[in-house]
């Protein structure tokens, strides 16, 4: 499950760490899963989504920063943000939404997969040495978690430490409209030349592949290079196939078959960049890559390989620019420099909605380089394989980059059989100088165009692409920016171009060039932004004429909007500047988030005029300085000294002796598109004195700041004391209270035990009174059956609590109760954990279970809701959730209550299913299913509630969840909706199962609300499916062994 469904803002549990959130509208728990970083430290989603830290061996008292922004929670330890901020560490490696995508989680693997390079060389780095990588300077390195290698690293020297990832896979009429049939008739079909594709496999044996393969090398934990998964067979068929309906590009070229992905189409990091190197030792002239992932600023291990590769051996890396169909979402490796990367057009060269999309994150350079056909691709599929749809035997269709890519694999393969002396990168300026653009699409979109084959070339450009950056504001005494440009001629005469550059910010100062036989000239392109009109990013390209065919060279320039500089200074508790701190900006109107450091404690940057908050934590001895300027007009230059001796510490004072759980203090300020959240939070024993808060700037407008106060204790004869307050437009700088009993309610929350012999552990959380999330509670042990007794503030805070059940070995289930507001003075009563366990819609405050925002469908089903209406999440068991509009499947997931859909956007019905299968030891509710109807539409701007229902059996149990047997019971049956109501069903009909679902008879039904069985003496359980009807629509459940007889 995504964390994304995390509650509005994340806090953490450790011995002393910091928190920041940029916020989505999700407020569900999420999954409890544990995370061992390469510190040793260890991070749990925990109770509510909190993830909670706990220190490695050896490193008690460290400070950690957490921080979320997008839906991703990454943990920081202080010893490591140096190393992470001057781009010796890989922050991947503390990215923890990250980590579990990957599979690294302690549940799935007990070893940390790194990439290191050191000047000692693979003997000097400890842990295990799986293999050399050349091409990056380093090696593939396991280490254990159980015994961390940071130490060892940090102490040795190693110069960079990357986390080895995890990267994915991304003819009939698409090799004409490329032009390839022009190249054949004149004889050229990729013969002598070798194309590596470095994928999940190629099927040798298909007939369009037969005899093919020159070389094949497996590098993945796979046991043989066979193509399960089917993708790197349809690449290999796109680009060299040899079928007489479905014909590859170069479909007499050789293949090197380089199986990088497993047969789930993922592949790690050091299997990719060790194929990169076996292909160009091999002798690949053109090496196709139809796999990335997420590009972050700078150079990864895979953009250093493709780089340095190309330049050392002259081999092409063709890559695909990516699926996700935003701007500056260019996959890695595709953003290397030297790499050649390829967007997709569909039949009629119109941009693939999917097809990623410039600029490179970092720099704004131009990419894609190239577009080719990538929508709707016939080619080969594995006998093995099982993607996409098959059009006839042996055959499927798939649309995406990764079908691009192999297109322009091909013609790249075309041209070096024509030019076998020409290099990579003459390739490249080849392909690229002689594209043909698509009117109407910026080069962020097209790069040159669409690969033309039917344009010969002679004349290569190099750069292919020139991009100028940022010209600062304001604009008046803007200087033209002089590059140079050359052109090579690889003909035997001279060639004279005409040189032509727009729009008005482009130029070119040579009108004409001529470039001897066998030689090169260079021009000078300039970008002068005082001609422009508006400020904004501008593109355009220089067109070279007189060749056999028109060389295109793509252009951009940035022309600054009004914009000032900021800087920071940082000082420590000693006065003096200090690189122990922690720096945020964040944007408020635009929800942007930027990370400086600078190791002399100064960062300088700049920025566009608009209001951000800069979020400030400063290292002290033995505590963490919260010093936030949350209200910042950036309206000229400005400078900003972070002095931690101005804060102050928080005093809170329980109403008796207790011993502190938890403290979470900071802050919470509007975004445009959610919140930001900052928090300092201590644990484990520690002392408020730990946390130190001050403000910095002017006050916050009204309504836009809330003071995040949260101390949670107990005490040595039981009680537990929740102490929140969500104090208005200020950061709780100095915050000081004495409690007495009379400021506090009183909740006596009661624990069901449906399984013997498990433990539970318990948690209150504080939200604000509409129900937002902004600060976790802290778990504590608790016995099954059992009860507690908590006291808890009531002045502008409400409440939720939660319950884990746990086994000796795994956590199997946990549920959640309704947001309440309590009266101080007031006694309350809980219960948790009773039958029948089955699907519940408790209220969620502003956040709902199942929504839609734009054209996509989230949806968040908690299955196992106890008999007070708590909701209730399975953590064991398996099932699958799916949509369909009418009888088309939409999409399915195998997370259990959880599904993402993207919708078409005209309202259509659905129909929604779910499952549920539980081990047969946790005795009730072992099988639950539901379905639900309802209709959806397109929904602009903020997301929308799909009001589902969730049907409500209420039988009198006793504390076993178990009725007499060989006697009737009545049940009532209700609906309970996502908004907290409950109403009768228009429609009612039940049945009932005295044999675990294996026959089905029918109970009578009188109002539409109560069921009457009879049970069988000899029975042991009971099994209920139901169906009704309301005006939300329709809604089924099916729960076996639903309860017990006795």
């Amino acid at each position: 499950m995504p964390l994304k469904r995390i509650p509005v803002v994340v806090g953490v549990a450790g011995l002393l760490a910091s928190g920041i959130t940029g916020v989505g509208h999700a407020a569900e728990p999420a999954p409890s899963r544990a995370v061992t970083l390469i510190t040793g430290d260890r991070v749990e989603i925990g109770p509510h989504g909190a993830p909670s830290v706990r220190p490695g061996p050896g490193r008690d008292g460290m400070a950690f920063s957490t921080t979320r922004h997008d839906g991703r929670l990454s943990v920081l330890p202080a010893d490591a943000l140096p190393l992470v901020a001057g781009g010796r560490v890989d922050p991947r490696l503390f990215d923890v939404t990250t980590l579990l995508d990957y599979g690294y989680d302690d549940a799935h693997r007990d070893t940390l997969p790194l990439i290191v390079t050191h000047p000692g060389g693979a003997a000097a780095l400890g842990g295990v040495v799986t293999r050399a990588l050349p091409g990056v300077g380093g090696a593939a390195v396991l280490a254990r978690k159980d015994r961390p290698l940071w130490a060892t690293l940090t102490a040795a020297g190693a110069e960079r430490i990357w986390l080895d990832g995890i990267r994915r896979a991304t003819l009939d009429r698409s090799t004409a409209q490329i032009g390839a049939p022009a190249a054949w008739q004149a004889g050229y079909t990729g013969k002598g030349v070798r194309i590596a594709v470095l994928d999940s496999g190629v099927d040798q044996t298909h007939p369009d592949l037969a005899g093919r393969e020159v070389a094949e090398r497996n590098f993945t934990d796979a046991p043989d290079s066979v193509d399960r998964h089917g993708h790197g067979t349809h690449v290999a068929s796109i680009a060299a196939g040899s079928g007489p309906k479905y014909r590859g590009v170069a479909h007499e070229a050789s293949l090197l078959d380089g199986k990088v992905l497993g047969d789930n189409g993922f592949g790690q990091e050091s299997w990719i960049i060790a194929g990169m190197q076996w292909a160009a030792e091999q002798g690949a002239t053109v090496v196709n890559l139809s796999l990335g992932g997420r590009d972050t600023p700078g150079t990864d291990p895979m953009e250093e390989a493709v780089n340095r590769l190309s330049r050392e051996h002259g081999t092409l890396f063709v890559v695909a620019a990516g699926n996700t169909g935003t701007d500056g979402s260019i996959d890695s490796p595709g953003s290397a420099d030297a790499a050649l990367t390829v967007g997709a057009v569909d039949r009629a060269d119109g941009l693939a909605p999917f097809s990623s999309r410039g600029p490179r994150t970092g720099d704004g350079a131009i990419k894609p380089d190239i577009t080719a056909p990538g929508v709707g691709i016939v080619a080969a599929l594995h006998s093995a394989g099982t993607i996409g749809k098959p059009v006839e035997p042996g055959y499927t269709a798939l649309s995406g980059t990764s079908m691009a890519t192999p297109h322009v694999a091909g013609a790249a393969a075309l041209l070096a059989q024509r030019h076998p002396d020409w290099t990579g990168a003459w390739l490249k300026s080849a392909l690229t100088g002689s594209a043909k653009p698509a009117p109407g699409l910026s080069p962020f979109a097209q790069g040159s165009g669409r690969v033309d084959l039917t344009r010969p070339v002679s004349v290569l450009a190099e750069p292919t692409s020139l991009s100028y950056g940022v010209v600062p504001w304001p604009h008046d005494d803007d200087k033209p920016i002089p590059k140079p440009l050359t052109f090579h001629n690889t003909g035997t005469t001279a060639v004279t171009l005409d040189l032509t550059a727009g729009p008005a910010v482009f130029s070119v100062r040579e009108k004409q060039v001529t470039v001897p036989a066998g030689g090169s000239a260079t021009v000078t392109v300039v970008a002068d932004t005082k001609a422009g009109t508006a400020d904004g990013v501008y593109t355009g390209a220089v067109v070279a004429t007189g060749g056999a065919t028109p060389v295109r060279v793509p252009l951009t320039v940035t022309r600054e909007r009004e914009s000032y500089d900021l800087t920071v200074s940082y000082l420590g508790e000693d006065g003096k500047a200090t690189g122990g701190y922690q720096a945020r900006v964040i944007g408020l109107d635009d929800d942007s988030v930027l990370k400086p450091y600078s190791p002399d404690g100064t960062i300088r940057l700049r920025l566009p005029k608009g209001r951000y908050a800069l979020d400030n934590l400063v290292a002290g001895q033995g505590r963490l300085h919260m010093l936030p300027y949350p209200n910042l007009d950036l309206t000229r230059n400005t400078t900003i000294t972070v002095d931690p001796r101005i804060s102050k510490p928080v005093d809170i004072v329980p109403p008796g002796p207790a011993t502190l759980l938890m403290s979470d203090l900071g802050y919470s300020v509007k975004m445009a598109g959610g919140r930001l959240v900052s928090t300092v939070l201590v644990v484990g024993g520690g002392k408020l004195s730990q946390a130190s808060l001050g403000h910095l700037g002017p006050p916050s407008p009204p309504g836009t700041l809330t003071g995040i106060v949260n101390t949670q204790w107990t005490a040595a004869d039981g009680p537990f004391y929740g102490l929140a307050w969500f104090p208005g437009d200020v950061v709780p700088a100095g915050f000081s209270r004495t409690v007495t009993m009379a400021d506090l309610a009183t909740v006596r929350a009661s624990f069901g035990a449906p399984v013997p012999d498990r433990t539970g552990r318990r948690a209150a959380i504080p939200h604000l009174p509409d129900g937002t999330f902004l600060t976790p509670g802290m778990s504590r042990e608790v016995p099954l059956p059992g009860a507690v007794t908590e006291y808890v503030t009531t002045d502008g805070v409400s409440w939720s609590g939660l319950l884990q059940q746990r086994s000796s070995t795994e956590l199997e289930t946990e549920l959640f109760g309704p947001r309440r507001v309590y009266r101080a003075g007031q006694e309350y009563s809980e219960r948790f954990n009773d039958g029948m366990f089955g699907p519940a819609f408790p209220p969620q405050g502003p956040n709902p279970w199942v929504d839609r925002r734009g054209d996509s469908l989230e949806v968040f089903l908690p299955l196992l809701g106890d008999a007070a209406g708590n909701g209730g999440l399975p953590r064991v068991g398996e099932g699958n959730t799916k949509l369909y509009r009418g009888t088309e499947l939409v999409g399915e997931s195998a997370e259990l209550g959880y599904g993402f859909f993207r919708l078409p956007a005209q309202e259509s019905q659905y129909r929604l299913t779910t499952t549920l299968t539980r081990p047969p030891a946790l005795g009730l509710s072992t099988q639950v299913s539901a379905e639900w109807t309802f209709r959806s539409g397109h929904v602009p701007g903020e997301p929308r509630a799909v009001p589902l229902c969730a049907i409500r059996f209420a039988p009198e149990l006793d504390d076993a969840n178990s009725a007499p047997a060989g006697r009737p019971l009545r049940i009532p049956i209700s609906l309970g909706c996502g908004d907290g109501g409950a109403a009768r069903p228009d429609t009612l009909t039940v049945d009932v199962s005295y044999d675990e679902g294996r026959s089905w008879q029918p109970a009578r039904v009188r109002d539409n609300s109560v069921a009457y069985v009879h049970h069988p003496a000899a029975a042991t359980s009971v099994s209920l499916r139901a169906a009704a009807t309301s005006e939300h629509g329709s809604v089924a459940h099916t729960i076996v062994r639903a309860y017990k007889l006795r």
